[in-house]
């Protein structure tokens, strides 16, 4: 598998060939020799080879780009033989040598290969490029190969890689019959094949800007702004040909010439056109109206015909729907009948489940209150366990209590033994190291005797006698102080054991104490209890009582508020109309009543009726509804002059004698909404032309979507919501809101003959019974609740009682065994008469030790104050030394003393400690085995517990689950109670529905029998209409439609309209006299007219499609040109800055909103200089001002390869270093090969290519500057 590649260069085969022969110039590393040598060469090798580019490495980001790798020249021109040149550098390579020496002659040979003509090489003709020398006379062909390769530029970009297979060989050969032959890759190929492939590649063989020939950089610049004639080339045509927009040019005249050939084709059928139409319209007067009276016959037989089969099939649509609607009500009718007899027997039904229901509550409701008194008595015990348990508990804690502080203190009694048994050991130990210490201190003392002797013999003489003297005596006192330290000892021990006795009975009396009080506390929260109890149970009894007479009640009470809703509905639904008037309509209804105004009638939305639905929708649509409608206009005029005079305010009325007939039969109607009209119910039918006179066919849409649907559709109609948004005619929106409009109409008729007082009478009566049952259902609400409580409160307070009961005895059992240990306690405390006995032998024994001790110190007081004083005279005798060890004796004596005291002590606490180990192991092993029998005890009531809270929480589920079944049953038979109620209404429902049914019957069988007859009248006369030809008609034209379906429906629709549009087309036939023989001579001359006119709309297409492609064209040309020309302009300024270091350039167009017209002009502002034509420019400038264009066009498409011949001749020295500099160190995406004799140029190229020539033929050599300046910067090896 391959790695990626490497930067280790691999050579061609011919690159080693070539090299093979050659003197070479490596490199192996920067520590070894460098060894460089020259001479003529056909090519030196002074690359590094390069990497070649693997084909799987995707790693470089850069694109390929074209080089040219090098040139074999062989018998061309000055070029004797085979001769290379180059290799040349990718980016910079400087061409060198002589005049003369044949320098411009690579470029004629780039020329040639490329297909150029031999004067462009300075020639006459091809034979002529053949070399022709003293030493080479006789050659019969000449040929150029360029060698190119694609490369990839690493991100140094001194380095490169190689593309694989993209090595590229161009060749051409001229003999000398002047004829030449091409070659790719050393196959044969042509002229255009060549140039094809050169252009793919990015080279610029149309303007040749890869080429700069000698004296020819300055006339870019000098190039006219635009070209005067097709011969020659200006800016513009430059620039268009480098930015791509000439390849439209051609086009856009191609184009021009056909849109022009059109325009004039166009401009001569447009003339015969007006010819013939000019003809046309002298007759069209008469014409018009001979065929405007054909047209309105036929018309007015269409609008008959459209008509007649409206009527029959509203007649059908009425009969089929008369026919349903009898079907519908016979089964109906029937079916109320069934329905009837259905809901009495479930009315039967459900009052024998509402009684089993009944039963079957208080059965559950028997059962709550044994399952309650089982779990009461469930209770009881598990407190009663509970309390024997807490007690057995409370005697295990103290017992453990006690028996971890005896532990304790045999653990620390035990410690005390062993401490006191190794201070014993130790003081002892110390004790034998201080008489020891004692020893040596007096033998010191006696040594300083001794050297006192002749100073103190005689007061030693004295003490020694004295202290014989004393001896005796000092050993009683130290025995009797040790007897009183034993014996003060053994009495403390006696008061300790007391006060601990009396610590331990304290306690237990406050412990009985508390008992006590907690006893009394008890028994006072018991004691009304009992009679609480009793006064549940009492009240219990009488609300179970009280609530079985208030159900009777509450019962009696809902069917007296039945009844008297029933009445008072009725009757105010009789008065509703009367209730919602006005004054106005009071007033005028007075006068009907009274007699004094005939005609009267009632308000208009008071004689109808429509369903409660509608009630927003025809409330908010028909605003008339409140007009007063009157028989005739002297009603009328009566009715307002008796507002008028007393001033009562003003209205409308509606004349039944003045409305005119119209048609208002059912209609058509869009998505099958309902009419308005169709759904009133008058109470006579001579008030529908009133109805309908308000309304028309105002429509009724479910929603505001539905509503725009049908208001604007093919035909406008008005249309009012449910929710009392109206949509008019003419688009206007009205309605709607918070609060839609009500009450305008009801939905049945009331009976005029109930009284208001009746009514309100009614009302108070049906108020009055709704307050007494909601009255009994408060009451009943308020006994079940108060029974609820009461038999929840019971149980409670019984077990109360009973916990409080069974706390009061387990108290009472823990003052009983309190008051036992304290008894015990005070047993246990009191001293025993021994101890009391021995407590007062040793307070004897100590005082009589007490005096013999003063007794004795009182004997031994002089002897020790006499040998005190001696001492002191030896002292004074001895000095200070004597003095000091004196001291330190005196005070190892005094350790000693203190010692033995100590020793005396820790044998009284052990002793003491041993007496208590055995106390209270006994009393350990006495708790040890109460606790367990504790354990045991506590073992068992746990288990009694356990038992207990499992029963009662079985129990209480068990409650739990009944009671919920009892408000199941509760809320079953409740809602079987109201069902009962539902069921009675319905039965009255349906009683008033079977009347309304039979009355509806008869109805529609008298429409049944009316459209019946309609129907067969309209078929007659539809069969009598027949149709006139107007013009060529064809004969189906000639045939009446017959309407079926959709079709029909959308025309009945407009059956209104259909019959003003006869009126009016009868009116207009009626009335005119037309010329009928004017319609032949215009039939001829249309038929002319529409050939003439199809000709014309061809042509017209045809111009119409080329002038909108020459307008395309046109646009993109000038985006494409303008894009470019900025890109461009803008680099050639940043180009000039960067060049002169601080000048200024332009491109601008002469005619900004044509730059087509007049051309572009270079303006340049050299530095320090003002704006100047480049025409006005030095040599230098234009140079400079070329080359800044030069390369503003390569940054805006980039060739791959320049080739320059001495464009800095015309520079002076430093625009020649700025200029080589920018090519070195900028352009790095293109190949420059320049020709040049300035040091400044070459000296900076990455390749120098030497021409010179030797015997009238031309030679080259190629050296690396960078390698043979590191060679001369390393010092010589003199070895």
């Amino acid at each position: 598998m391959e790695g990626p590649p490497t930067k280790k260069k691999k050579l061609t085969e011919e690159s080693e060939r070539e090299l093979s022969s050659t003197p070479e110039l490596s490199s192996t590393s920067e520590k070894a020799d460098r060894r460089v040598s020259f001479a003529p060469s056909t090519q030196p090798s002074i690359d590094k080879p390069p990497t070649t580019l693997q084909p799987d490495d995707t790693s470089n980001k850069r694109q390929p780009r074209l080089v040219m790798k090098k040139m074999v020249l062989n018998n061309f021109k000055s070029y004797a033989g085979r001769q290379v040149i180059g290799p040349f550098h990718k980016s910079f390579s400087a061409i060198v040598g002589p005049n003369g020496s044949g320098k411009s002659n690579v470029i004629d040979a780039l020329l040639f290969v490329f297909g150029y003509r031999a004067n462009k090489m300075r020639q006459g003709k091809l034979s002529e490029l053949i070399h022709n020398s003293a030493k080479h006379p006789d050659c019969a062909t000449c040929s150029v190969e360029i060698h190119f390769h694609e490369i990839i530029d690493d991100d140094s970009e001194k380095e490169f890689t190689i593309v694989p297979n993209s090595q590229l060989v161009i060749s051409r050969q001229a003999t000398r019959n002047n004829a030449s032959k091409y070659f790719i890759n050393d196959k044969h190929s042509n002229f255009a094949e060549v140039t094809t492939l050169l252009r793919k590649r990015g080279i610029d063989l149309d303007h040749k800007r890869f080429l700069i020939l000698q004296g020819e950089v300055e006339s870019i610049a000098l190039m006219k702004a635009k070209a005067k004639d097709g011969s020659d080339d200006g800016l513009l045509e430059y620039l268009e040909d480098i930015i791509g927009t000439s390849k439209y040019k051609e086009h856009i005249e191609e184009t021009s010439g056909r849109l022009e050939v059109l325009n004039e084709e166009r401009a001569e059928k447009l003339s015969r056109v007006k010819y013939v139409s000019r003809e046309m319209d002298g007759m069209e007067e008469k014409k018009a109206e001979a065929e405007n009276y054909l047209e309105n016959e036929n018309e007015l037989t269409r609008k008959k015909n459209e008509l007649y089969q409206i009527y029959i099939s509203e007649a059908k649509e009425n009969i089929n729907v008369a026919n349903e609607a009898i079907k519908e009500l016979n089964v109906k009718l029937e079916e109320e009948s069934e329905k009837y007899k259905a809901v009495e027997d479930e009315k039967a039904q459900m009052n024998t489940a509402h009684k089993e229901i009944v039963k079957e509550y208080t059965a559950i409701q028997s059962d709550v209150n044994k399952l309650m008194k089982q779990q009461a008595k469930i209770e009881k015990d598990h407190v009663q366990s509970k309390e024997k348990r807490d007690h057995v508990v409370s005697k295990q804690e103290k017992g453990k209590a006690t028996l971890e502080s005896d532990r304790a203190a045999l653990v620390a009694a035990q410690e005390s033994i062993k401490k006191n048994t190794e201070d014993l050991k130790q003081r002892r130990k110390e004790l034998v190291e201080l008489e020891k210490q004692l020893k040596n201190e007096e033998e010191k003392l006696e040594e300083i005797n001794r050297e006192l002797k002749g100073k103190t013999d005689g007061y030693l003489a004295q003490i020694e006698h004295h202290q014989k003297e004393l001896a005796p005596w000092t050993e009683k006192i130290n025995e009797k102080q040790k007897a009183i330290d034993v014996k003060r000892s053994e009495s403390e021990i006696l008061a300790e054991r007391i006060v601990s006795g009396e610590k331990a009975v304290n306690e237990a009396e406050e412990q009985v104490k508390r008992l006590e009080e907690a006893i009394l506390q008890k028994k006072k929260e018991s004691k009304d209890l009992p009679k609480r109890i009793k006064e549940l149970t009492t009240e219990i009894k009488e609300l179970e009582a009280f609530l079985n007479s208030i159900n009777q009640k509450e019962s009696e009470k809902r069917q007296i508020m039945t009844e008297a809703r029933q009445k008072a509905d009725e009757a105010r639904a009789s008065m509703q109309q009367s209730q919602s008037r006005g004054k106005v309509l009071d007033s005028i209804l007075r006068m009907r009543d009274s007699g004094r105004i005939e005609g009267i009638y009632d308000r208009l939305g008071s004689l109808g009726v429509i369903d409660d639905r509608y009630d927003v929708a025809i409330s908010t649509a028909c605003p008339a509804l409140d007009n007063i409608v009157v028989e005739t206009v002297e009603a009328g005029q009566a009715c307002i002059e008796y507002l008028r005079k007393n001033n009562l305010g003003r209205s409308v009325f509606t004349v039944l004698s003045k409305l005119r007939e119209q048609d208002m039969d059912v209609i058509e109607t869009p998505e099958g909404v309902p009419r308005l009209f169709d759904l009133i119910e008058a109470k006579d039918e001579k008030f529908k032309p009133a109805f309908y006179s308000v309304l028309q066919d105002t429509l009724v849409a479910q929603d505001m979507r539905q509503a725009n649907r049908i208001a604007y559709g093919s035909k406008r109609w008005r249309v009012v919501t449910m929710d009392g948004k109206l949509i008019e005619k003419s688009g206007a929106m009205t309605g709607g809101g918070n609060r839609p409009l009500r009450g305008a109409m009801s939905s049945t008729f009331k009976d005029d003959g109930v009284s208001a007082e009746t009514v309100a009478e009614l009302e108070r009566e049906r108020d009055h019974t709704e307050r007494e049952y909601r009255s009994a259902v408060d009451e009943k609400r308020a006994a079940e609740a108060a029974l609820r409580r009461k038999k929840e409160q019971l149980p409670k307070f019984e077990v109360t009682l009973e916990k409080i009961q069974m706390d009061i005895s387990s108290l009472e059992s823990q003052v009983e065994d309190e008051n036992k240990r304290l008894e015990g306690l005070k047993a246990q405390t009191k001293p025993s008469p021994a101890d009391v006995k021995r407590q007062k032998e040793i307070e004897k024994e100590v005082g009589k030790l007490e005096k013999e001790m003063v007794e004795l110190k009182k004997k031994t007081a002089e002897i020790e104050e006499t040998i005190s004083d001696l001492h002191e005279e030896i002292l004074e005798a001895g000095g200070m030394d004597l003095r000091l060890q004196k001291i330190c004796v005196n005070d190892v004596r005094k350790r000693i003393d203190n010692m033995n005291t100590r020793i005396t002590k820790n044998m009284v606490a052990k002793t003491k400690a041993e007496k208590d180990v055995s106390k209270y192991e006994a009393s350990i092993a006495k708790f040890e085995k109460e606790s367990e029998r504790f354990e045991q005890d506590l073992e068992d009531l746990n288990k009694e517990v356990q038992r207990h809270e499992n029963d009662m929480a079985a129990i209480i589920a068990q409650v739990e689950e009944t009671k919920q079944l009892m408000e199941e049953k509760k809320t079953k038979m409740e809602q079987v109670k109201k069902e009962l109620d539902e069921k009675a209404e319905a039965i009255n429902k349906l009683r008033e529905s079977e009347v309304d049914i039979r009355h509806k019957l008869e109805e529609y069988k008298r429409t049944l029998i009316d459209n019946q007859k309609k129907a067969g009248h309209w078929d007659e006369q539809r069969a009598k209409l027949t149709l006139q030809r107007i013009d060529e008609e064809p004969e189906e034209s000639l045939r009446l439609p017959i309407f079926e379906g959709e079709d029909l429906k959308q025309l009945m629709q407009t059956k209104q309209a259909i019959k003003m549009e006869i009126a009016e087309i009868e009116t207009f036939v009626q009335n005119a006299k037309p010329n009928l023989s004017v319609l032949e001579e215009y039939r001829r001359r249309r038929t002319e007219y529409n050939q003439r006119k199809g000709d014309l709309d061809t042509v017209t297409e045809k111009r119409d499609e080329v002038k909108n492609e020459l307008e395309g064209l046109r646009k993109k040309r000038l985006d494409e040109f303008m894009s470019g020309f900025n890109i461009i302009s803008q680099k050639l300024k940043e180009m000039y800055q960067m060049i002169t270091m601080g000048g200024n350039a332009e491109l601008e167009l002469v005619d900004s909103l044509d730059p087509f017209s007049e051309g572009i002009v270079f303006s340049v502002m050299p530095p320090k200089k003002s704006w100047k034509n480049i025409s006005n420019l030095s040599g230098g400038e234009k140079t400079l001002s070329s080359l800044a264009l030069v390369f503003a066009l390569h940054h805006f498409k980039p060739t791959p390869l320049y080739v320059m011949d001495e464009i800095d001749a015309a520079l002076d020295f430093r625009n020649v270093s700025i200029v080589a500099n920018y090519i070195a160190e900028r352009t790095k995406n293109a190949q420059f090969v320049i020709i040049s004799l300035r040091n400044n140029m070459f000296e900076l190229a990455d390749r120098l290519v030497g021409i010179y020539k030797t015997s009238h033929c031309t030679k080259s050599i190629a050296i690396n500057p960078n390698m043979i300046a590191n060679v001369t910067s390393i010092p010589t090896n003199t070895d």
